[in-house]
């Protein structure tokens, strides 16, 4: 990976770094468990290193400015507008080769985390606006 982008890298040794200290406390991990954590990181770090980091840097960009404009209609009270101008974008990220590129990287990724029950709290998403 490219040392211009830290950010990505602290991500991936995090991600990398749960399920060692989850098995470790557990004294679960065999070293055919290592092995194929192992190599799967060499998968997932060849997946990052292609998406095209240029495109990734103009989408968080673009992110940042949206997210300024959705902040600015949730303060003039304009929640309908901020929470469409959300979904909307929401939807365009998803659409994006990069994001969906990233986002096979981290099929990756939760291929080598232990199984667990689900992260969800099964609350329906709030409103855009109340979490700024």
């Amino acid at each position: 990976m490219n040392t211009k982008y830290p950010i990505p890298k602290i991500l991936l040794l995090s991600v990398l770094c749960m399920p060692l200290v989850l098995f470790a406390e557990n004294g679960q991990m065999t070293d055919e468990q290592m092995q194929q954590m192992m190599e799967n990181t060499g998968k997932m770090q060849e997946c990052m290193a292609k998406v095209d980091q240029k495109a990734m840097d103009a989408l968080t960009a673009k992110g940042e400015k949206v997210n300024a404009e959705i902040k600015n209609l949730c303060a003039a009270g304009k929640r309908d507008e901020a929470q469409k101008m959300a979904i909307d974008y929401g939807k365009e990220m998803a659409a994006s080769k990069e994001m969906q590129a990233m986002q096979k990287c981290g099929e990756m990724a939760k291929g080598m985390m232990p199984q667990g029950p689900g992260s969800g709290d099964g609350k329906k998403p709030g409103h855009v606006c109340d979490g700024m």
